[in-house]
């Protein structure tokens, strides 16, 4: 026997769905799933009692030949088939949830995350992404729901691993593997040989291309030169004793030394495999590139490396800024290409320091000094309220904004703020790429839409006259522009804000989103809508709630009234907050 100790996070109704799961997963009996016999209660500690597997995870195993990745393949599919089959999910096949017995049995463990079948959220109560990026379908890692499909697809990407010792798009933090996960295709295999086409297919971007699990399991089979590997007994449901006994003296023993989510053998203590879901998770742009940020090539993407997963945060210095007063790191002010410090000097004053990092392909003003490979120009207005500094990479693909902003009383020297902070950032950028940022987005995050995307097709079918084959493409594509015949401009980008309310304009509802029409209230001839897209607590810690926005700014082209603009923005708005993960 093997016990795994649950918890549920402060969660009251935890401990009921554990066992509600617990019984389901009693039902299923297959010899490539790790059998559940019972739950028990032990002083409000919650066990699982399972299978004990003689053997080693599957990320222990190493690279293994064609075969028998095709024959693991066959038995998991067959396995993962059984439990669809009770309509229940796993959620997070990966190779750390894989089990292989001494005499070669693969079987399907760690169903501590599955949930039945029509409960399509990803994320936790908490907000947290709800499996393990780089084995994470496409749709899912977007915030869509979770079918049956995405678990072949973590199943391929399971044998990939097999194969090639990395994920379908290699190793990385979990941001950037969402990131790759949601606008990239796999990396093609190496070494697959005739598994190839199976494996592809079951990695297919789009849930409707990919094998169900029978098909894949029969061909995966075929290629181990096993046809029967996989099949198991038809699903029964398995006998469970009445009741919910206290649990024996032995796992009472085990409560003090065992993790959360840790499989542990009654006569062994041996791990077999960590079971722990990944915890989750930065006025308007312009940067003027045609293009998507993705194809920028040379020094400038080297030093920015993939832009959605580049961390503006530690272009920022804390430690320096200390000097001048308190300071307080905002992730999730404005732009999500953007981080702040405040800094509250001793007298109360308050400065904003602010990164961000852009797209461009402007040319470097006159006067302008090199500080190593990066050009630097100083902010000509020399505005009391305002001292800024922009960087232009190498390259010149991207640059990066630097601002330092007196929010309030009075500050002797913003000009000494923004300079301690380019000491910094330009020490960062010397040494080589920007760091990658390290929380990992939620589930449905903007962190990882396009918004060219969102607006390919039926919304910019609705603005009359479009140029929509060249929208000018912001960073990481959380911005983009489009003209049309008559000289309107639609601008829609990607913002961190406090929640909307009814004062900020009138509000609707489009397929469950908030959508609020802000009129003028960026100028007096455009029209801002704004779609809130997800409102959680913020990333900081600091008790702020943000509200993810997807803004749209139509601007007129000629004599339109802004009631004529806003009317327009509301129609192509509501094909986007339809595209929109549900919200909860």
């Amino acid at each position: 026997m093997a016990l795994k100790r649950t918890r549920y996070d402060g969660d009251d109704d935890g401990a009921d769905r554990v066992r509600r799961e617990a019984e389901v997963l009693a039902r299923i009996n297959h010899p490539h799933v790790v059998a559940v016999h019972d739950v028990v209660d032990d002083d409000g500690e919650v066990w699982v009692v399972m299978e004990y597997v003689a053997g080693r995870p599957l990320s222990e195993s190493g690279r293994v030949s064609v075969e028998e990745a095709a024959r693991y393949g066959a038995q998991l599919a067959g396995g993962l088939e059984a439990v669809h089959t009770h309509r229940v999910l796993h959620r997070d096949v990966k190779p750390a949830n894989v089990l292989v017995t001494n005499d070669g049995f693969a079987k399907l463990a760690d169903f501590g995350i599955s949930r039945p079948l029509h409960n399509d959220e990803t994320v936790t109560a908490t907000g947290a992404l709800t499996g393990t990026p780089g084995y994470l379908a496409p749709e899912v890692a977007k915030g869509g729901r979770f079918t049956e499909a995405a678990d072949v697809w973590s199943l391929g990407a399971t044998l990939y691993y097999t194969l090639e010792c990395t994920s379908p798009f290699g190793d990385d933090n979990a941001h950037a593997l969402l990131w790759k996960t949601v606008s990239e295709e796999v990396q093609p295999p190496t070494r697959a040989g005739a598994m190839a086409p199976v494996l592809l297919r079951m990695l297919a971007k789009k849930p409707g291309d990919r094998p169900r699990l029978r098909q894949a399991r029969q061909e995966l089979a075929v290629l181990a030169g096993d046809p029967t590997a996989g099949v198991g007994p038809e699903p029964t449901r398995r006998t469970r004793r009445p009741g919910w006994a206290p649990a024996a003296g032995a796992a009472v023993v085990l409560v003090a030394v065992i993790a959360t989510a840790v499989w542990f053998s009654l006569d062994r203590g041996q791990a077999q495999g960590d079971g722990a879901p990944v915890a989750g998770p930065s006025a308007g742009s312009g940067d003027g590139a045609t293009g998507s940020p993705a194809g920028a090539t040379g020094e400038s993407a080297g030093i920015v490396g993939v832009p959605a997963t580049a961390d503006p945060c530690a272009l920022l210095d804390a430690g320096a800024l200390g000097a001048f007063g308190l300071t307080r790191l905002d992730t999730d002010n404005g732009e999500l290409n953007r981080c702040d410090i405040f800094v509250t000097g001793a007298d109360g004053a308050v400065t904003e320091v602010s990164i961000k990092i852009w797209h461009n392909n402007e040319e470097p003003a006159e006067p302008n000094r090199r500080v190593g490979r990066i050009t630097v120009v100083n902010d000509e207005s020399e505005l009391p309220e305002e001292c800024s500094r922009e960087l232009f990479l190498p390259g010149g693909d991207y640059n990066i904004s630097l601002d330092a902003e007196r929010q309030s009383g009075d500050v002797d020297d913003l000009c000494a703020l923004a300079d301690a902070t380019l000491n910094h950032t330009t020490a960062v950028l010397g040494e080589g790429e920007i760091p990658r940022r390290e929380q990992v987005p939620a589930a449905g995050s903007l962190y990882t839409q396009s918004v060219c995307d969102l607006l390919a097709g039926e919304p910019l079918e609705r603005l009359p006259g479009v140029d929509a084959a060249r929208p000018v493409v912001g960073f990481a594509e959380w911005e983009c522009r489009w003209t049309t015949d008559d000289g309107k401009g639609l601008r829609v980008l990607f913002q961190h804000s406090d929640p909307l309310t009814a004062d900020d304009g009138e509000r609707f509802v489009f397929s469950g989103h908030e959508v609020f029409n802000e009129g003028d209230s960026w100028s007096e001839d455009s029209c801002l809508v704004s779609v809130v897209n997800r409102v959680a607590p913020s990333a900081d810690g600091d008790d702020d709630t943000v509200a993810e926005l997807v803004r749209f700014q139509l601007e007129a082209g000629g004599d339109e009234t802004v009631d004529e603009l806003c009317a327009l923005a509301l129609d192509i708005v509501e094909p986007v907050a339809a595209a929109l993960p549900a919200t909860s």
